[in-house]
C-alpha cells in the first residue's frame, strides 16, 4: 500500500514538472547572414546552429522568428518578420 502511493507521488511529480517545463523558446532577432543576432544574447548564433527550411530566403539585416530548443542549442527559423 506504501509502495503504491510513493510510485503515484513521483508520477504526479513527474507529470507536473514536465507539464511546467519549457521545453522550447519562442525568440527573436536580426539575421546577419552567417549568423543571427538574437535579441538580449551577447552573442550572434551561427548558422551551423540554425535549421532554416527549404525555400525561405532572408536578407542581411531582416528581423527573423526563431524556435529556440532548451538549452538553447539548436534553433530553427520559422518566420521573417515583415
Amino acid at each position: 500500500m506504501i509502495n503504491m502511493n510513493l510510485n503515484t507521488a513521483i508520477k504526479s511529480i513527474v507529470k507536473e514538472y514536465l507539464q511546467n517545463e519549457t521545453l522550447a523558446d519562442l525568440v527573436y532577432g536580426t539575421w546577419g547572414g552567417s549568423s543571427v543576432k538574437i535579441d538580449n544574447k551577447p552573442l550572434p548564433i551561427p548558422m551551423d546552429m540554425i535549421d532554416v527550411p527549404k525555400g525561405v530566403t532572408v536578407t542581411v539585416g531582416e528581423r527573423v522568428t526563431l524556435m529556440m530548443k532548451q538549452g538553447g542549442q539548436k534553433y530553427a527559423l520559422i518566420g521573417v518578420l515583415g
